[in-house]
């Protein structure tokens, strides 16, 4: 066994295995996981390869010293329109170096942009691909604008200045159309704006009632500042939303997936503004065409009615003539008519009087006689349950203290009572009580 060494000088030794083990450049395609930049111009990365499953299967460290860094990193991202991030894949060129203290890592001496700039168009062509099988890709393509769209929902920056564009343009246009807008604000670069711009989108839903359509813009910038809007999940908020939607971007560069699935695509926003305009004048153009139809019809038809009027007016004094005649022969026919009617109407009303008169007087007289009846029912029921005839049977009252008394429970030995007769009254002094119970 060799003598005791440092873990110094153990780690040199693997330092210098691997350098001696891995002396070339490698090409090594992984995806960055992590990516940072520090104050002294550095860039750190960690590189990770997954299977398709989507489980990390490898993972190493990686540098990109700032002397190459400087010029890195422009580069791939003018090529790419992408920056450095992470989440993207790459192609990079790097030396294996084992350090005794931070162990292994790699270094990225070059990056190859063609391979970020492919893996991007299938991951563009991944999504559209899928869209089209699911179905929707063409969904809000399919809506059909209204025709005065003049209600707009703006998905922008509030400070952006495309947006500031887009409104001067809109609302200040030569024809004098009337445009109301609502400002629903959104980040429009960077890792947050794909959530910021369907949480907007999810508002305006919420809302839909209220416009004719959505405005999605932004002004220029990087083009790596656009990667947001190839995303499958934006995109299908955008082929699912009620409204049709509008994308002006601005850029030049291959369309995005947003700009594929959108309803109109324009360049710049204020091309959008443009458009919108445009949309309005050709509806004025129309209405302009149809009034000159209907003023032409209207023309035609009133130099008809002239020519009829004409002729007919021709026509009116003989027609007059005879119709007179036949409504004077017509009104003494129906005034004989309506005297005859007259008089037989009062004599079958007057024989319905008779009958009527003769019938009530009969049935008053009948009704009178069960009256008399029932009156002496009555009248005989009262004499029967009256105090006075009660007496005369042989039945008293026996008071106390002014009251009837009902039962033996209310007197005592002792107490006075007034005894009522049918023909007289007896004082009384109760001797003694006995109950029944």
């Amino acid at each position: 066994m060799n003598s005791e060494i440092t873990l110094y000088e153990l780690n040199t030794m693997i330092g210098a295995a691997i350098a001696e083990a891995f002396p070339l450049r490698y090409r090594v395609a992984a995806e960055i996981s992590e990516q940072r930049d520090n104050a002294s111009g550095h860039c750190y990365m960690e590189l990770v390869q997954k299977d398709p499953s989507g489980q990390t299967i490898a993972k190493a460290r990686a540098n990109i010293w700032a002397s190459t860094y400087r010029n890195l990193k422009p580069y791939f991202e003018q090529a790419t329109g992408e920056r450095l991030r992470a989440g993207i894949k790459v192609l990079v060129t790097v030396s294996v170096t084992f350090h005794p203290s931070y162990h292994y890592s790699l270094t990225v001496l070059d990056i190859d942009p063609t391979y970020t700039i492919g893996d991007m168009a299938r991951r563009r062509t991944e999504i559209i691909r899928r869209l089209t099988e699911e179905g929707i890709i063409e969904d809000n393509k399919k809506l059909v604008w209204r025709r005065l769209p003049n209600r707009i929902a703006v998905i922008s920056s509030a400070s952006a200045a495309g947006y500031g564009d887009f409104m001067n343009q809109l609302h200040r246009n030569d024809s004098g159309y009337k445009f109301y807008t609502a400002l629903f604000a959104a980040v429009m670069q960077g890792e947050q704006s794909e959530t910021s711009i369907i949480e907007a989108l999810e508002k305006i839903y919420n809302n839909a009632e209220s416009f004719d359509c959505v405005v999605i813009i932004r002004g220029g910038g990087a083009i790596s500042e656009l990667n947001c809007f190839d995303s499958y999940i934006l995109a299908q908020h955008v082929t699912q939303f009620p409204l049709p939607i509008m994308v002006g971007i601005g850029h030049d560069r291959d369309e995005t997936v947003l700009d594929y699935v959108a309803n109109t695509r324009v360049k710049t926003p204020t091309a959008a503004a443009e458009w919108l305009i445009g949309q309005m004048s050709r509806e004025e153009a129309f209405c302009i065409e149809i009034q000159n139809t209907i003023t032409t019809t209207v023309n035609e038809y009133i130099t008809r009615e002239n020519e009829r009027l004409t002729l007919l007016s021709e026509r009116i004094p003989a027609a007059v003539t005879q119709r007179l005649a036949k409504e004077e022969n017509r009104l003494l026919r129906t005034k004989n008519n309506i005297s005859y009617c007259i008089q037989q109407g009062i004599n079958r009303e007057r024989l319905h009087l008779g009958a009527i008169s003769s019938a009530m007087r009969n049935a008053a007289e009948r009704a009178m006689e069960r009256e008399r009846g029932r009156l002496q029912l009555i009248s005989s029921k009262i004499e029967l349950t009256s105090p006075e005839y009660i007496l005369r049977r042989g039945y008293s009252i026996t008071v106390k203290g002014g009251y009837p008394v009902k039962s033996a429970a209310e007197i005592k030995a002792g107490d006075n009572i007034n005894i009522v007769f049918a023909d007289g009254e007896a004082d009384a002094v109760i001797d003694n009580v006995k109950n029944n119970n």
